[in-house]
């Protein structure tokens, strides 16, 4: 168990606010409960920062905000994703 997915609560509900992932694999505002989505794997080990953009549904709005805003954390993390992964 990695440490993001120790901090995760069991029941916390979690939304992505990355880039879709071709081939329906992850949409944006997918909702989990429980921790991060055990399909995805594979793109959590050739991109680990696809896990920082799943963030509890109650800071949603402020995540989407520092999203927006370049040179943010969230906003690198969004960047390196499309820059990785197949979108």
């Amino acid at each position: 168990m990695t440490t993001t997915e120790q901090q995760i609560s069991k029941c916390e509900k979690l939304i992505y606010i990355g880039p879709g992932l071709s081939r329906g694999r992850l949409n944006r505002y997918s909702i989990y409960i429980g921790g991060l989505p055990i399909h995805l794997e594979g793109e959590f080990s050739q991109c680990p920062k696809l896990a920082k953009l799943f963030v509890p549904i109650s800071k949603l709005s402020e995540a989407e905000k520092e999203l927006e805003k370049q040179g943010t954390p969230l906003h690198k993390y969004y960047t390196e994703v499309l820059n990785k992964l197949e979108v």
